[in-house]
């Protein structure tokens, strides 16, 4: 899997641990290709990228993004009441629903390029490029 899905659900309340001894983590498990960084080495904070869907056009057509970067897609389309299906050609997530208002979104976490379809308009296609 190259990501991860948003949720909208609710977390619940955590309980508070009281733990004097911190707890650390073996290097081993920390891999430094999993933090994205810019060319002085200086970590990229992760960011949000938006994708508007209206009647018949997505804009924009495509991102270019980091890894740990979220993509949202929002339906727009106050006038028609469409539907639109979200198609990941990539096998990234099924197929997504989106009514007027609400919107979907997906955190890349793995470098590639990705193609996503809105059938049956080809115009709503779009690609997001991870670095």
């Amino acid at each position: 899997m190259a990501g991860c899905i948003g949720d909208n659900g609710d977390n619940g309340d955590e309980v508070p641990v009281d733990n004097e001894t911190p707890v650390e983590v073996p290097e081993e498990n920390i891999s430094e290709d999993d933090v994205p960084v810019d060319e002085n080495g200086e970590v990229i904070e992760p960011r949000d990228y938006f994708i508007i869907l209206r009647s018949y056009y997505a804009s924009p057509n495509s991102h270019e993004i980091n890894r740990g970067d979220t993509v949202y897609w929002r339906n727009a389309d106050k006038e028609n009441n469409f539907i639109f299906k979200v198609i990941s050609e990539d096998d990234l997530w099924e197929e997504q629903r989106i009514p007027y208002g609400k919107s979907f979104n997906y955190t890349f976490t793995e470098s590639g390029t990705y193609n996503f379809t809105v059938p049956p308009w080809n115009s709503m296609n779009h690609t997001v490029i991870v670095k």
